[in-house]
């Protein structure tokens, strides 16, 4: 009876694993759905030296997942963190070209390091947006809010934030460790569509702590701008129907596709694009029949994720 019943905890163990599928070395993907929730999911082990999670570099803001995904060749991508009407990110960007220098350094915005092998998601309050992130980071992205601390999934009264925001259900991207902070997930739950409205900030939580076992979790910019890339598509159904254009990105990609930092162009590139930035406020200050650059999130984030 005891073989019998070890026999069938093995194969609903089988059962289970087998619904990861591999997109890559330590890199698996998988949807979970359940009653009215969409929720995909890549798994990443980053103790896996073929492999390497990076941000997008600082000339690469304002596009899709997709782009950054194609242009990357990677594995692996999200959206990353909130941004404003030029797409600067909120918080602590740090890419293959070192840290972006247009952030706004938001106070209240937690980090996500990734070094070596290991990774840490620090809550805010923890971290001090004037200070570097850790020599050991080479990529850090913020976030807010902390989703699971101290491997405790936070409850709504827990969780900052308006009832808009935090307590009603939306799309969502966000970013978990494991315990040991050797393996990341990326998540993103698609929302506003018939059937499948999104997920509360407590939801999001509970689903990595009880599914994924995560013990830390950070909640990225949500609404429109989630959007998930896996293999050499996006995989989900972002809430506008089309994908828009993000402030930053996360993906994991083969280090042999790692493009080194040439630091000269990225710096041509930049200044190509802060002229741009400045033609076109110029433009908008004389005319009424200027292009305008649509914003598509807030920033701070306390309002509800367009």
């Amino acid at each position: 009876m005891k073989t019998l019943f070890l026999s069938i905890l093995i194969s609903a163990a089988a059962v289970a694993n087998a619904q990861w599928q591999s997109v890559g070395p330590g890199v698996d993907y998988q949807e979970f759905k359940r009653d009215n929730q969409d929720i995909y999911v890549t798994r990443i082990d980053l103790t896996n030296d073929t492999i390497a999670v990076i941000t997008s570099r600082q000339s690469e803001k304002g596009t899709r997942v997709s782009d950054f995904g194609r242009k990357t060749k990677a594995l692996a991508a999200i959206n990353g963190d909130y941004f404003d009407d030029r797409f600067n990110p909120v918080g602590t960007t740090v890419g293959p070209c070192g840290a972006w220098d247009n952030v706004l350094h938001n106070k209240r915005e937690g980090l996500i390091a990734v070094g070596d092998g290991t990774a840490d998601i620090s809550k805010q309050g923890e971290v001090n947006p004037s200070a570097p992130p850790p020599d050991w980071a080479g990529t850090a992205i913020s976030g807010w809010p902390a989703l699971i601390v101290n491997c405790q999934a936070l409850p709504p009264k827990k969780l900052p934030g308006s009832d808009a925001f935090t307590r009603s259900p939306h799309p969502r991207t966000a970013v978990g460790l494991s315990r040991d902070g050797k393996t990341m997930y990326f998540v993103v739950a698609d929302g506003r569509r018939t059937g499948v409205p999104g997920v509360t900030l407590a939801q999001l939580a509970a689903f990595m702590a009880d599914e994924l076992d995560a013990c830390s979790a950070m909640n990225l910019d949500g609404g429109g701008s989630s959007a998930m890339w896996v293999g050499n598509h996006i995989v989900n159904r972002p809430a506008d129907g089309v994908e828009r254009p993000v402030g930053n990105h996360l993906g994991v990609i083969r280090r042999s596709d790692l493009i080194a930092c040439d630091r000269d162009e990225e710096a041509e590139k930049i200044a190509t694009a802060r002229a741009r930035e400045t033609t076109i406020t110029t433009t908008k200050t004389t005319t009424t029949t200027s292009r305008t650059i649509t914003t598509t999130t807030t920033a701070p984030p306390p309002s509800p994720p367009r």
